[in-house]
């Protein structure tokens, strides 16, 4: 995947720091929300800003794997944090759970328009020296607390406490790192 030359972050509306390297893809997908990058990251991802309030923040020194980052209101990710391929990260249900009341979701999104009263949002917190394995889910509200390891595959509904392994769907603790 290429990466951006930095100067074009701006002109995409991107405050990335020193060293950050975007691909094109994440560029393009970018450029209609809040986000902001730390120093030397390193990111392969796509961001898809569901509301015009939505922001996602990313720390220094993080590496992004080909993923896909989703936000209604906010997604933050630490310092130091690794987040492998085929990731999703979502803050909201992006539909009621109520039929009738999505019941009009698809004609809504062709007219351009989408009514966030009765979905369920939260946000998203991944701590530093988090390590994100390939294939997993994290669903909205959960924090993913300092130095976890949250094993490939696993669909993260709940809290992760800080420096333990969890892993499965859903994402159950294995094991506590000192």
């Amino acid at each position: 995947m290429p990466f951006v030359p930095p100067f074009l972050y701006r002109l995409a509306g991107i405050n990335a720091g020193v060293g950050a390297k975007l691909s094109i893809q994440a560029v393009r997908s970018a450029r209609k929300g809040r986000h902001a990058f730390g120093e030397d990251c390193v990111l392969h991802c796509r961001f898809s800003f569901d509301r015009r309030e939505a922001q996602i923040t990313i720390g220094r020194d993080c590496f992004i794997g080909k993923s896909h980052l989703v936000a209604a209101q906010r997604i933050t990710i630490g310092n130091d944090v690794v987040v492998s391929w085929d990731v999703t990260i979502v803050d909201h249900n992006s539909h009621s759970l109520d039929w009738k009341q999505r019941a009009k979701d698809v004609a809504d999104w062709r007219r351009g328009k989408k009514d966030w009263t009765d979905i369920g949002i939260a946000p998203v917190t991944i701590e530093d020296n988090a390590w994100i394995g390939m294939g997993v889910t994290i669903l909205k509200g959960v924090t993913i607390g300092k130095g976890a390891v949250v094993g490939a595959a696993s669909v993260v509904t709940r809290d992760v406490a800080p420096f333990s392994v969890v892993v499965g769907n859903p994402a159950r603790s294995i094991k506590r790192k000192d």
